[in-house]
């Protein structure tokens, strides 16, 4: 899987994950990243928050390995450490996205969002977008 690649392939140890959802992402992420790396997952809905913690432990990860925060992304992600971060995953583009993530990554960090766009002119990335819509950026110093 492509987030798994990306995990593996920043040695991402320390990942937002924006919309929870069943697991899977998480799961995927999880096993890219380093050891010793944290996923912090970010949904609304406690009961997907309830399942995905099940499907990490099920599969093996410590809960030290993992946070999941109920909440509303707009809210959230201006809480999270500015330039803590090696990667950010958004599975959809309901705030902005890619302005958070320049606070949230180091440099070299990369974000994967769901339909994003970055401007030719904005010297903060390198950026592609993949076919299937999907942007990927990294974070320039």
């Amino acid at each position: 899987m492509l987030l798994r690649f990306l995990a593996a392939t920043t040695c991402a140890r320390a990942v937002v994950e924006i919309g929870t959802g069943s697991g899977a992402t998480g799961l995927a992420l999880l096993s890219g990243m380093a050891a010793d790396g944290t996923l912090t997952t970010i949904d609304v809905d406690p009961e997907v928050q309830r399942a995905a913690r099940r499907v990490f432990l099920d599969a093996g990860h410590a809960p030290g390995r993992f946070r999941l925060i109920n909440g509303l992304a707009s809210e959230v992600l201006p809480r999270l450490t500015d330039g803590g971060y090696d990667l950010v995953v958004a599975h959809a583009a309901e705030v902005d996205h890619l302005a958070e993530a320049a606070r949230l990554l180091r440099p070299g960090g990369m974000v994967a969002l769901a339909g994003g766009t970055v401007e030719e002119d904005d010297e903060r990335w390198v950026a592609t977008v993949l076919p299937d819509g999907m942007l990927l950026a990294t974070r320039t110093p």
